[in-house]
């Protein structure tokens, strides 16, 4: 689905929580967000994003419909900004006692992709227009979204990535911010962005010199390669992998050993983020930078963007 860039702006202007008129982020402006009032349900249908909560395990499962693309469209984009709101607003400065949810867990209903990253449909097109503005707004949305996935809201709770498909680009910065990834056999990931002379500017380099060094973080990124489930559990970037068709079985079986130290795990999380945080003025500076570099890309580039963006389109979730 075609968005233009006035519609665009509109879109990622809708990011704050609830019905009532708010400051749209982009020019100040009231905006509205057309949903009906959530009171204090964790069981959302967004258009782009299905929500449900187990009391049973604490699991609230986070299903993203790629209905368009399986990507970060500004659509799906604006639905998980609106609910990690909607979380802060439930629970903001709740004790682990006071709230009912353990593990947030996002997965996706495409086929064989979990996300293949930032929209290059989208890309290719605001920088063709010269709209390094709306660039810029999608950008800073995204670090808006991966950074409060990475502090978890600032809620008690741990964040799980569900991988049944590829984690590409952006798909793969975003699986970085979560604190248990669990994969299955067959799901391909990379950072192909160096290949149309671009970088992942979203958090790749941030969070993976925490992760694993900053010698191996340059060689993920600048090598463009893709790599097995089985070679990012070896790197110490995916934490279980299952067979296909397994994931949901085996975070279950997971989360039901680990209860007796959901605590300790939290606690564990707290003190990694103390002793090495991931300040959002970091992300913010080094997202600037990409959106001046791909502002500046040539018609080759976009044309390479292009063919990786049909990729995207191919693989959404079936109507």
């Amino acid at each position: 689905m075609a968005v233009s860039t006035r519609s665009l702006h509109a879109l990622l202007a809708r990011t704050d929580n609830d019905n009532l008129p708010v400051r749209g982020f982009l020019d100040g402006r009231p905006t509205v967000l057309p949903f009906p009032s959530r009171h204090k349900t964790l069981d959302l249908d967004y258009p782009h994003l299905a929500t449900r909560f187990e009391p049973e395990t604490g699991i609230l499962w986070a299903r993203m419909k790629h209905r368009e693309r399986a990507c970060y469209t500004p659509e799906i984009m604006r639905d998980m900004r609106d609910f990690q709101l909607h979380l802060r607003d439930l629970y903001a400065g709740a004790s682990l006692d006071d709230c009912p949810i353990r593990w947030l867990v996002w997965s996706s209903d495409a086929p064989k992709a979990w996300s293949l990253g930032g929209d290059l449909q989208t890309f290719t097109r605001m920088i063709r227009a010269g709209d390094e503005a709306g660039l810029r707004a999608y950008a800073h949305l995204a670090i808006d979204i991966l950074h409060d996935n990475l502090i978890c809201m600032d809620l008690p709770i741990l964040t799980v990535a569900l991988v049944t498909g590829d984690a590409i680009g952006g798909g793969f910065e975003a699986m970085l911010t979560d604190d248990l990834v669990i994969a299955e056999r067959g799901a391909k990931f990379g950072l192909p962005e160096i290949l149309f002379n671009l970088f992942p500017g979203m958090g790749a380099y941030s969070f993976l010199k925490r992760k694993v060094g900053p010698g191996l973080a340059r060689e993920l990124i600048e090598d463009g390669l893709t790599r097995s489930a089985e070679e990012m559990k070896e790197l110490g970037l995916v934490d279980i992998v299952c067979e296909p068709g397994e994931a949901a079985a085996t975070l279950r079986a997971h989360v039901a050993d680990q209860a007796a130290r959901f605590r300790t795990l939290k606690t564990l999380r707290q003190v990694r983020q103390r002793v090495d945080p991931v300040s959002k003025r970091e992300l913010v500076d080094v997202v600037d930078l990409w959106v001046d570099l791909a502002m500046r890309l040539s018609d080759a580039d976009l044309r390479r963007m292009d063919c990786l963006a049909r990729v995207q389109e191919r693989k959404r979730t079936p109507v």
